[in-house]
């Protein structure tokens, strides 16, 4: 074993052991911070969206596209351009699922602006 030094292993042994150790009380420290964030922190709930046939478009390119096809024409799911449906049953169709569909994990009002974005989009 004359050629091969047990030190230089030893050391980068020790520098990782090291670096773990560190690494584990930083992340405590920031979930600690999490937690303070989530327990003091007050959560603003939206009302109302300033556009909401915007924003239901946004949140329909990541909700819907994956199953709907990415001009929601139909893919895996049915086509959603041409609904014969009411805005209250798009919504309950997007927080309860129907058939395949799971439910979408969409409050009122974000359901409400894809509900609208669909019917917009409607022929």
């Amino acid at each position: 074993m004359k050629g091969r030094p047990l030190l230089p292993f030893a050391i980068t042994a020790i520098i990782g052991i090291l670096l773990m150790v560190s690494l584990s009380f930083v992340g405590l420290d920031q979930r600690a911070e999490m937690n303070a964030d989530e327990d003091g922190a007050e959560t603003e709930e939206v009302t109302e969206f300033e556009d909401p046939i915007a924003e239901g478009q946004r949140l329909a390119e990541q909700s819907c596209i994956a199953c709907h096809g990415g001009d929601l024409s139909g893919g895996a799911g049915p086509a959603l351009t041409s609904l014969d449906k009411s805005p209250e049953e798009i919504i309950n169709i997007i927080q309860n699922g129907q058939g395949t569909m799971p439910p979408m994990p969409l409050n009122d009002v974000e359901a409400d602006a894809v509900a609208q974005y669909l019917l917009s989009i409607s022929e």
